[in-house]
């Protein structure tokens, strides 16, 4: 039984918005361009609307993630037609650069909230250093806490390539991380 476009719209709203958050933070992670992030989040969700009616259920934040990753490689693609570069956006002093991790909580006091900030810009720069294949599951892995099997199916990937793509990414990151921090270390 098909169901009515108001009682479709209200699954959509209960199993599907909940995870636009998630989407947008791993579109930013892939695309590392916020404004980037917000259009492939909108036409990850356009997308996700239009084919809702096919939706069966399961896991719909890796269905979501599903969407945003191959909006994210549309996006891609159509930024190599326009011959565009990629640009790290995460320089430092760039006032447009925000991130949920600096909003203050109220038992912040003024060092841990910018002891906060550092170590998150300090983990997203080692981050962006990965290569986007690693920096993708380590983040679905990580920040996002899906399975393997999640990743497997959000990257189309088998589930033993993504256990070894995650593996190099920890030990990438891990070795970029103890470079960067001597590096921090000798800025002190």
């Amino acid at each position: 039984m098909a169901l009515s476009a108001k009682d479709q719209y209200g699954r959509f709203q209960r199993e599907i918005v909940p995870h636009l958050d998630a989407a947008y933070n791993f579109a930013r992670f892939l695309s590392r361009d916020p404004d980037a992030a917000h259009d492939i989040v909108q036409e990850t969700f356009l997308r996700a609307y239009r084919s809702f009616d096919g939706y069966q259920g399961g896991d719909a934040r890796a269905w979501i993630f599903s969407i945003v990753r191959n909006c994210f490689h549309n996006w891609l693609l159509e930024g190599r037609r326009k011959a565009r570069l990629e640009v790290d956006v995460h320089r430092r002093n760039d006032p447009t650069d925000f991130s949920v991790d600096e909003v203050a909580s109220e038992d912040d006091t003024p060092e841990t909230a910018l002891l906060r900030i550092s170590e998150a810009g300090k983990v997203r720069s080692v981050l962006n250093k990965l290569p986007r294949s690693l920096r993708e599951v380590l983040v679905l892995r990580e920040l996002e806490g899906l399975s393997y099997r999640q990743i497997a199916d959000t990257s189309s990937l088998p589930i033993g390539t993504v256990m070894s793509r995650l593996a190099r990414a920890r030990t990438q990151f891990e070795s970029l991380w103890r470079q960067e921090a001597e590096l921090w270390e000798g800025q002190k």
